[in-house]
């Protein structure tokens, strides 16, 4: 099923462009950009996505899972360490793992529009593009948690179960955060990156991430994304962090369906309040807090133990 799609996909979009690469040893790799909102139907211009999928041969065919990264993060930057769910795309030999870029992110196109709830559309619509037969586990960390969130909303009949990392503020946990996003706003555009980062230095970080070398090395992997994606694009993913939030209770409580969420103590950007409201309002919803680096390590693992259990 998801060979035949790819397949129509690349069949019907001419500019949909990929390159496959083929190995004995691991899963098949299929690279490429993807067109989601093509130019005159999208009022922020047209819009493509860089993504790869993961497949062994093991996978299921009847099932797809779409991982979201983070805010000012990449596919190239978890991989590389940046925020700790690199090892997402091992989970292939379950199933296929969708990773992209999102919009303003990475290798995907610049859009002045960065809201969680337009990332959420992006995701309906790869989902209609590459894949439209199979059903969805959706999944990601932060902002790609709630993009995903939206994507349930917005055809909750494709979508199967979710994962939600590290939830981020909410409602009025949010508000009371958003001054912090707009501080870092007016630093970047003002003054630049490098006297972002000199501020963000200066700021107390989980304590969580400074128990090892490899929580400690994600600070300077992140910033490393943070400049590739320039001025222009990380400002306009603030702004879109600035103008979102969670979609309501009422509209959550909605989803009947099997959900994992991830979450660590002691971060005021993805605080254990968010996990344990939603773990309240989701009704098949089950939680997993990490209290160490170690256990944090352990997430991919959790993630496959849920994925197994799917029916």
């Amino acid at each position: 099923m998801w060979r035949r799609a790819v397949r129509s996909c690349h069949a019907q979009l001419r500019c949909f462009s990929y390159e496959s690469e083929m190995h004995r040893t691991q899963p098949a790799l299929l690279r490429g950009s993807l067109p989601v909102h093509p130019a005159p139907h999208h009022p922020h211009g047209p819009l493509s996505l860089r993504f790869e999928v993961s497949r062994a041969s093991t996978a299921r065919d009847d099932l797809t899972f779409i991982w979201s990264h983070g805010l000012t993060s990449s596919v190239a930057s978890e991989s590389e360490g940046g925020w700790p769910f690199g090892g997402v795309a091992e989970l292939s030999d379950l199933l296929p793992v969708l990773r992209f870029d999102a919009r303003g992110h990475g290798h995907s196109d610049a859009n002045e529009n960065c809201t969680w709830q337009a990332m959420g559309s992006d995701l309906c619509s790869m989902h209609e593009k590459m894949m439209p037969a199979s059903r969805l586990v959706l999944g990601g960390t932060s902002m790609g948690a709630a993009a995903s969130l939206y994507a349930a909303l917005q055809a909750p009949e494709k979508v199967a179960a979710l994962i939600l990392a590290t939830p981020p503020t909410c409602y009025e946990t949010r508000r009371k955060f958003v001054p912090l996003y707009e501080e870092s706003l007016q630093l970047a555009e003002s003054r630049g990156l490098a006297v972002a980062k000199s501020a963000a230095e200066t700021k107390a970080r989980p304590p969580i991430f400074l128990e090892t070398a490899s929580g400690q090395a994600s600070f300077e992997i992140g910033w490393r994304q943070k400049f590739a994606m320039g001025q222009r694009r990380y400002c306009a993913a603030l702004r879109g962090a600035i103008d979102s939030d969670l979609p309501s209770a009422e509209q959550l409580a909605r989803l009947d369906i099997p959900v994992l969420i991830l979450a660590w103590k002691s971060d005021a950007q993805h605080p254990l309040e968010s996990a344990q409201l939603l773990h309240d309002i989701l009704p098949q919803a089950q939680l997993s807090v990490a209290e160490s680096w170690e256990e944090i390590e352990e997430f991919p693992a959790r993630m496959r133990e849920f994925l197994s259990h799917l029916a």
